[in-house]
């Protein structure tokens, strides 16, 4: 579709809370991961996304009404009207300083972003499980390029240190926001985070 976006940068609270939602989030991934331009309806992402079809039609209309979705075909099936939606861009990205300045907002703006953190981690974690269930991803798996890497942990650096690695995170970021997709390529999930809480 010509109205898809490549990259969506959100700085507005609004956007934030349209994506402070796994459901939503996960509906989003279901979009932008499948190859070519397609377009999906309620019933193809009840059936992808293992939820009742009911269920997803509230978010949709968040979805739709925030701008993250489009129609991109309506037609009438058996005398209902059916919708077919595709993502409005292929990645999303908070512009650098959005969750700083919303940090030091509103204490709703504050739990927007608190909310944003935590749907993302249980999306992913959703994905990740749906993956390992169907054998689509294998932790034992005999390729090592396919086998997923998971690291928790905290550590205690010099205050150099800490900021090298932010840095090299950082431009790992910004090297995986400029590639380009590629409709022949493997699909990859990937979570990057770091914070560093004052004592």
């Amino acid at each position: 579709m010509d109205d898809v976006r490549d990259v969506r940068i959100v700085e507005d609270v609004e956007t934030l809370k349209a994506l402070s939602d796994p459901l939503r989030l996960s509906i989003l991934q279901a979009m932008s991961g499948a190859p070519g331009d397609r377009s999906w309806t309620a019933k193809e992402l009840a059936r992808e996304l293992k939820e009742p079809q009911t269920k997803l039609y509230r978010h949709l209309k968040h979805l739709e009404e925030a701008g993250l979705i489009l129609v991109a075909e309506t037609r009438v099936v058996s005398g209902i009207v059916e919708q077919r939606y595709t993502a409005a861009q292929r990645r999303i990205q908070l512009s650098r300083g959005f969750l700083a300045s919303t940090a030091a907002g509103a204490s709703d703006e504050r739990d927007a972003a608190l909310e944003l953190v935590n749907s993302a981690l249980t999306s992913f974690e959703r994905e990740l499980a749906g993956a390992l269930r169907s054998g689509r991803v294998r932790l034992d798996d005999a390729d090592e390029r396919r086998r997923p890497m998971v690291m928790i942990a905290d550590f205690r650096l010099a205050a150099d240190r800490a900021e090298a690695y932010r840095a090299r995170l950082r431009q790992l970021m910004d090297e995986l926001n400029a590639e380009p997709d590629d409709p022949d390529g493997v699909p990859v999930h990937v979570m990057l985070a770091m914070y560093r809480p004052d004592e």
